[in-house]
């Protein structure tokens, strides 16, 4: 090949820079998009829980003694969640969501 090719195939305007920085502002909108979604929906599971156990408390009415060995396992699995936030690691995402998950399972029971 001769040497004017090469620097032409070198040269800036042949790169597909443009594009690739396009791309990659399209993976970031749609990254920052996915984790406000992800972070929305564990949001509103932890929120809908909270309203439940609020409301139990606020029941006048006797709650069985099932409720009570559901109320200490929450607190268990509440209890039990060591993460590190400032760290951002996605295994504390995941602690977080198996958490929600398991308190939902036993919520999900009282309805």
């Amino acid at each position: 090949m001769p040497v004017k090719d090469q620097e032409k195939a070198k040269a800036p305007s042949a790169l597909p820079l443009q594009t690739v920085a396009e791309e990659l502002a399209f993976v970031r909108k749609a990254f920052k998009d996915l984790v406000n979604t992800y972070a929305t929906q564990i949001e509103s599971e932890l929120t809908h829980m909270h309203a439940v156990v609020v409301a139990e408390a606020a029941s006048k009415k006797k709650l069985p003694a099932s409720r009570g060995t559901d109320l200490r396992d929450m607190l268990m699995l509440l209890r039990s969640l060591e993460v590190k936030p400032a760290k951002g690691r996605r295994r504390d995402l995941k602690k977080v969501e198996t958490m929600v998950e398991d308190l939902k399972s036993i919520v999900d029971r009282w309805e």
